[in-house]
């Protein structure tokens, strides 16, 4: 969910049952513009209860603001597990508008206490607002030796 200009998201999910999980990613964005009035995301009562999984929730209101959720899982492998790495966050740039955002523009996130109520799993969150933040979920679960196949 997002309201606002030149914002990005991804909710990226890599599982490997042989092998490394490995999951790369770059955001880039070179447009501004300037933004008047409300921006405004919310997620409201029990929309999301009782889910199972993975779940990834992005909310933002503003502008050049990033946001990713990235869920590795490798199973039967120690060779190495990879989500997000540093190379991952240095390439990914939001451009910032010039100026100060406008007096009369407000930006505004929500999620009811009750949206997510009884749900079991992997759960991600980001939620930002304003201007050119970047926020990260990562999960890297490598479960070697805990699988084994039936004949």
């Amino acid at each position: 969910m997002v309201s606002g200009s030149n914002n990005q998201q991804g909710n990226l999910a890599a599982i490997a049952i042989s092998g490394p999980a490995i999951i790369q990613f770059s955001q880039q964005t070179e447009a501004v513009s300037a933004l008047n009035g409300s921006q405004r995301v919310a997620i409201y009562d029990s929309a999301l209860t009782q889910n199972k999984g993975l779940i990834g929730i992005n909310q933002g209101a503003g502008e050049a603001n990033q946001q990713v959720n990235a869920f590795a899982l490798s199973l039967g492998d120690d060779s190495g597990i990879g989500a997000v790495t540093d190379i991952n966050l240095s390439t990914s740039v939001a451009k910032l508008p010039t100026g100060k955002a406008p007096a009369n523009s407000t930006n505004s996130i929500y999620l009811d206490g009750n949206a997510l109520a009884g749900s079991k799993g992997v759960i991600q969150v980001n939620q930002v607002t304003g201007q050119g933040n970047q926020a990260v979920n990562m999960v890297s679960l490598p479960l070697t030796g805990a699988v084994t196949a039936s004949p």
